[in-house]
This record gives structure tokens, sequence and C-alpha cells, in this order.
């Protein structure tokens, strides 16, 4: 089953502060879904909102990695 996590780079210091997106994998877990947003911005501190349901994440319209 695919799921979604929904994230924001929270580092006062980043370029990219602010910035949200999605992760979506298949038979991952919320520890796997962390870890891969962390592969993709690997010096950003990045805070975790939760599962969103694929609807929700295309109503919100942010990237998805």
């Amino acid at each position: 089953m695919w799921t979604t996590y929904w994230f924001e780079i929270v580092g006062e210091d980043s370029d990219i502060c602010g910035e949200e997106f999605f992760t979506e994998l298949k038979d991952a877990t919320k520890e796997q879904h962390i870890a891969y947003a962390h592969e993709i911005f690997p010096d950003e501190e990045i805070k975790c909102y939760g599962k969103v349901s694929s609807a929700e994440a295309e109503m919100m319209g942010l990237d998805t990695y």
C-alpha cells in the first residue's frame, strides 16, 4: 500500500526554510519516510507533520517525492 507523509523544512538558516513537501512510498513505515526525506534534503532540518491521504495531498498541491 502506498503511503504519503507531509514535511516542512524548518531550519531558520536554510535558504528553503518553510518549503513543504510530501514523500510517497510503497509499504513504508513513518521512519522510512523520514529517512527518505533526509536523503532528498540531506543538510536540512525537517519536521514531519504525519500521514495524509492521497486526496489531501492532491488538494494541497505540494511537490511529492
